[in-house]
């Protein structure tokens, strides 16, 4: 029997990062979410599928991209293009005639050996920085077998490897890719399951059951655990909750620290982008200032967990 060749759907590859994870890093978004984090700063990770993508301030107003629509999905106003998204049917045609990628496909099918032939061009960076391949998105367990399979051909490639979570899929694919990970960072995004329901779409169980499980598994190895969570003023920035979530991390008996990502609006612009992302729903918040980011630190501090504001 002929194994089956897994791959995989990337919607971006980041190099030379230094915030998600030890040294310098090569971050590998994998498309495909059930969450629907109100906040969410990644919205063209959210479908599974390519999808077809605008940028507006790279059009420079040819109509090449309304001469090929099939859909006639295309039209122009005082010499400004408009997408009739109702009417788009994602032929890509427009993306083929677009010179300067205002029009562009968010997403690419890779095979395991292709994206490690990706990610090991940056090996040298790696080697003198301590850093290596973190996997991002999206939700990485919503495509679990082909990151499973790709953290451990990384892995046994000597390619440090970190994965951040939701932590919301199959434990199984979970319980696989802990086999081969060294860091984990994981999100806590409410400990009451009714209200992380309303700002996710999902409720807590699943996810706190899946950290739970890791940190039992991990135990006794050099493996990893980051607790994170994204501090979205009016949300989750509650005293009851950060204290809710600090506790928690302690009962875990594992974590290695708990990371408070201050909130920021930098993806709001993207929500236009393509025909399948909503509308952004938390426009005009203002994250909190620093004398309020390092009381939730302070309190985190005082279970004995050690606190960082940001990634």
């Amino acid at each position: 029997m002929v194994a089956k060749k897994l791959k995989g759907v990337v919607f971006n590859i980041q190099r030379y990062s230094i915030h998600d994870g030890e040294g310098i890093r090569t971050l590998v978004f994998m498309k495909g979410c059930p969450l629907k984090c109100q906040w969410c700063a990644n919205p063209e990770g959210l479908r599974f599928q390519p999808a077809l993508s605008y940028i507006e301030r790279k059009c420079i107003g040819c109509g090449k991209c309304k001469e090929v629509c099939l859909a006639e999905a295309i039209s122009y106003e005082n010499g400004k293009m408009i997408w009739h998204k109702e009417k788009c049917s994602e032929c890509m045609n427009c993306v083929n005639v677009c010179i300067p990628k205002a029009r562009d496909v968010c997403g690419t099918e890779y095979t395991i050996s292709d994206l490690i032939k990706v990610i090991e061009r940056d090996r040298p960076f790696f080697r003198r920085s301590g850093g290596g391949l973190t996997i991002g998105g999206g939700e990485p367990l919503y495509q679990g077998e082909f990151v499973s399979e790709l953290i451990k051909k990384a892995s046994d490639a000597n390619i440090h490897t970190a994965i951040e979570t939701s932590s919301f899929g199959k434990w199984e694919y979970l319980s696989s890719i802990v086999d081969n990970i060294d860091t984990l960072f994981m999100d806590v995004k409410h400990m009451n399951s009714k209200i992380h329901e309303e700002i996710t779409a999902v409720p807590n169980e699943l996810i706190l059951d899946n950290i739970r499980k890791t940190a039992e598994k991990i135990k006794g190895t050099e493996k990893i655990l980051v607790i994170r969570i994204p501090v979205i003023p009016g949300k989750n920035d509650s005293e009851d909750n950060i204290r809710a979530t600090a506790d928690f991390a302690k009962s875990l008996g594992v974590v290695k620290r708990l990371e408070l990502l201050p909130y920021h609006y930098y993806g709001e612009s993207k929500y236009v982008r393509t025909k399948w992302t909503e509308e952004y729903q938390l426009h005009g918040l203002e994250p909190l200032c620093d004398e309020e980011m390092n009381k939730l630190k302070g309190i985190v501090e005082e279970y004995g967990i050690r606190s960082k504001i940001g990634g």
